[in-house]
């Protein structure tokens, strides 16, 4: 009776501080990448990876891991390339009215690492998941760095 009664002032505290159930991290836990080419500085500026979804400005694009690529372009070093579905083919107005892909909605979002500091995101309005950088349904290529 004597430990239950200590028990229980432990399991408030851990209930209290949000140990008991998992949290969502806020956007600033995540680094911010910034436009390294003209068409991401136009069209979204900095963004931000959430596991869930990428963020540009105030827009969102939610979306779910659906494997990873280890040849997705031919001068891609060894680190494998990401591929993540959009969910309900989001293309949220950006920067000037811009979008991802233009009138068509965001099927994929493919990230592509540009060792050592450097991201391609490659957009595509395909029903079908892309297998190469030549694969139908592309409609914009963007560069960032990690500063």
């Amino acid at each position: 009776m004597r430990r239950a009664r200590s028990l229980i002032p432990l399991t408030i505290i851990t209930i209290a501080c949000g140990f008991a159930a998992p949290s969502l991290a806020d956007d600033d836990d995540y680094p911010v990448w910034k436009p390294s080419s003209d068409t991401a500085v136009s069209v979204t500026g900095p963004i931000i990876l959430l596991p869930d979804r990428l963020k540009a400005g105030q827009a969102n694009f939610p979306w779910r891991p659906a494997g990873a690529l280890a040849q997705f372009k031919p001068d891609q070093a060894s680190i494998p390339t990401r591929v993540f579905e959009v969910a309900d083919g989001t293309n949220p107005e950006l920067l000037d009215g811009k979008r991802l892909c233009g009138d068509k909605a965001v099927g994929w979002i493919v990230m592509v690492p540009a060792p050592p500091d450097g991201l391609e995101i490659d957009a595509y309005s395909s029903v079908d998941k892309p297998s190469s950088i030549s694969s139908p349904g592309l409609c914009g290529t963007f560069t960032y760095k990690r500063w």
